[in-house]
Order: C-alpha cells, then sequence, then structure tokens
C-alpha cells in the first residue's frame, strides 16, 4: 500500500488487517501518523499484522528499497495498492513545470515503478497477484487540478495495458474511482463545492474511506473474475460538477 498513513490509504491498511492480510504500508515522510497506524493494525490483526516503511514513489531507487523490504520481511507479495497521490491546484494556462512534473512524477510515473515491481515480483513467484490502483472522477475532466487530472487519467491507460498483457500470468490489474470522500484533504475545499459534489450524488452524501477500502479488499482477496476494470465506488457520481 502507498500513501497508507490517512485517509483512503489508512482505510485501506485496516480494512485489510481485519480480514487476515498483513500489509506493509509506506509514507515520504516518517512521523506519527506512521506508528499510529501501525498500533491501530496490531490492535486489529496482532503485532506483525502491518509495518510502515519510509519511501518516495518518484524515485526509483527508493521503491527498489520498498520491494526489497517487504520481500526481506514476509518474503512474498500478493497484492499492491497504488494510492500515494499529490496535488497542485493549477488552471492548464497557470501550471508551473515544476508543479507538472511533481505531480506527473509521484502519481503516474510512482505508479509505473511500483507497479513495475510488483509485476517482476508476482512473475518470479509464478502465483499471480492483484494491482489495484485508486483513481478519481477528476480524471474524465474538472475545470482545476491539470496535472492530478492527467495523471490519474495516465493510470487508468496504465491499469489497462497491465491486464492484458499480464492477465495469462494471473495478474490482475483494476482501478477504483472514489467520489466525494470525508479526508482531511476535502477539508480544504469550499463549502459550495462540497454542496455541489453532495448534491450531484444520488445517493445525496458524501463517502468514507472505509467504504472505498471494502471495495479495495475485495478486489486484492475476492474478485477473480474481474480484470482491466474501472470500478466507480462513488455513490452514483459519474462527473465532477465542477
Amino acid at each position: 500500500m502507498t500513501g497508507g498513513t490517512r485517509g483512503i490509504g489508512r482505510a485501506c491498511v485496516l480494512d485489510a488487517v481485519s480480514q487476515g492480510a498483513r500489509v506493509a504500508f509506506c509514507s515520504r515522510h516518517d512521523g506519527p501518523e506512521r506508528l499510529e497506524v501501525e498500533a491501530a493494525a496490531a490492535a486489529l490483526g496482532g503485532a506483525d499484522a502491518a509495518v510502515g516503511l519510509i519511501a518516495d514513489v518518484s524515485d526509483e531507487a527508493s521503491v527498489l528499497r520498498l520491494i526489497v523490504s517487504v520481500r526481506e520481511r514476509w518474503g512474498e507479495v500478493h497484492g499492491v495498492v497504488n494510492n500515494a497521490a499529490i496535488s497542485r491546484e493549477q488552471l492548464l494556462v497557470t501550471a508551473t513545470t515544476g508543479d507538472w512534473d511533481a505531480v506527473i512524477d509521484t502519481n503516474l510515473t510512482g505508479s509505473f515503478l511500483v507497479a513495475r515491481e510488483a509485476i517482476r515480483l508476482f512473475l518470479a513467484q509464478g502465483r499471480g497477484g492483484r494491482i489495484v490502483t485508486i483513481g478519481t472522477l477528476s480524471q474524465f475532466g474538472v475545470t482545476g487540478n491539470a496535472s492530478y487530472s492527467v495523471s490519474k487519467g495516465g493510470l487508468a491507460g496504465l491499469t489497462r495495458v497491465i491486464a492484458r498483457q499480464y492477465a495469462h500470468e494471473g495478474i490482475h490489474s483494476m482501478m477504483v474511482i472514489p467520489g466525494y470522500i470525508e479526508t482531511a484533504l476535502s477539508e480544504r475545499m469550499s463549502e459550495s463545492a462540497k454542496r455541489a459534489l453532495i448534491d450531484g450524488c444520488p445517493m445525496r452524501r458524501a463517502g468514507s474511506p472505509d467504504e472505498i477500502a471494502s471495495v479495495v479488499t475485495f478486489l486484492l482477496a475476492d474478485a477473480t473474475g474481474v480484470n482491466g476494470a474501472t470500478i466507480f465506488a462513488s455513490g452514483g457520481l459519474r462527473t465532477v460538477p465542477l
């Protein structure tokens, strides 16, 4: 699990642990959030249920060290969740090259690096594996967040490419699209923007990280016939009305 200390990532770690999995999760910086997630996971699944590691997914060497650390700890890896992402509020014409590169490097290139190393590991193990990527409704077009939207749209293509190239090896690749989720990140949004997303959702409410986590855990463990699919876990919301 990349980006596992907050929001959807944290919920995915704990839901998987509650179902009996052992989970390695990473974050770019160390801090109390990592220890809190480890403690919460230990309460659910025991002392060895989860381990937090430090990794920058935009850096190839860091990703390689991450994979080695997980293999040394548990021997095999059966599933990967690409969740780590950053955002820069920007219109396309005002986007700086630096901000664009930072978002693409983390969200798209970082997910590619993690997926590539996971596939290599799955092939070596000879047992297949699952890769679940977290997308966003904004990848279908939104007023702001140009680089973020483009990076997530690229991940949709990566998801389908993996499915087509490696399904015969038992490797499944899926993308989950959340709707408006109440997290620390969404607290920065204006009340009018939040209201527009809720009113545009047939369920007329925000989603929760736990709801997304339950879908991710299902895809990692039980969805044997699902591959190359984009799963909307958005309460019926299909576009961003902003």
